[in-house]
């Protein structure tokens, strides 16, 4: 079966693999809800689903798109925008695809904010980086996790609130015990929920912000994340 990237526009941390990529926990769970229940539950559920798809189109990647989409998510990085990449060095992750194929699936990227492309004078003379959407919609699918980007997000604010020391981001990020990669992503969602104000905005390679200054309003949207599940 080909590989396909499903993603639902404006949703968040809802991404698909299948194929021949392993499925997630979500998908194997709902695999065995599915055979319990009863078949008058399964009818209704069918018409819940069919009702979100009505509200929540479904868009499908597949092919080369999807390839380039993994390879992207696998390559070595902080888990930020990351380096320019242009034409030559996507071709380089996908060494036995058509040229054409993969700046057509870089572009299809594009166009659904998985990554933002910049163009300079010239046709050819263009390069992408990486979004917070892309983690957000990617990489728990593609990276071996147990959980999603909004989840380590949450993670993280139990984090901070058991400790006021870890407002200084490398502490918070050793307490999380993961590689920038992963940490990167999740710290950036959590930020939506400090005011601009209360983060430090300073430009350094590391972290989207080298600290945060939580007064008790902050702190209580915190715990109120945590709630919200």
């Amino acid at each position: 079966m080909e590989a396909a990237l499903t993603l639902v526009p404006g949703g968040s941390a809802i991404t698909k693999l299948v194929g021949e990529f392993v499925p997630t926990q979500a998908q194997k769970s709902r695999g065995k809800w599915e055979v319990a229940i009863s078949e008058r539950t399964n009818e209704n559920t069918s018409r819940i689903n069919e009702h979100d798809q009505v509200l929540n189109p479904t868009i499908t990647l597949t092919g080369v798109a999807v390839e380039l989409a993994v390879a992207l998510g696998r390559a070595p990085g902080n888990g930020m925008r990351g380096p320019r990449r242009m034409l030559a060095d996507l071709c380089a992750f996908l060494p036995g695809v058509d040229r054409g194929d993969v700046e057509q699936a870089a572009f299809e990227l594009n166009a659904h904010g998985l990554v933002q492309i910049d163009r300079a004078i010239g046709r050819d003379n263009w390069w992408l980086r990486l979004t917070q959407k892309f983690y957000e919609q990617i990489d728990h699918q593609v990276m071996g996790w147990e959980s999603s980007t909004d989840k380590d997000a949450r993670t993280l604010a139990k984090l901070l609130l058991e400790d006021e020391a870890r407002e200084w981001t490398p502490t918070l990020h050793a307490a999380s015990g993961w590689e920038l990669r992963r940490f990167n992503p999740a710290f950036e969602t959590l930020l939506r929920c400090v005011p601009e104000g209360r983060v430090s905005q300073e430009r350094q390679p590391d972290y989207p912000a080298r600290s945060l200054s939580l007064i008790p309003e902050d702190r209580a949207t915190l715990r109120r994340l945590l709630l919200d599940r």
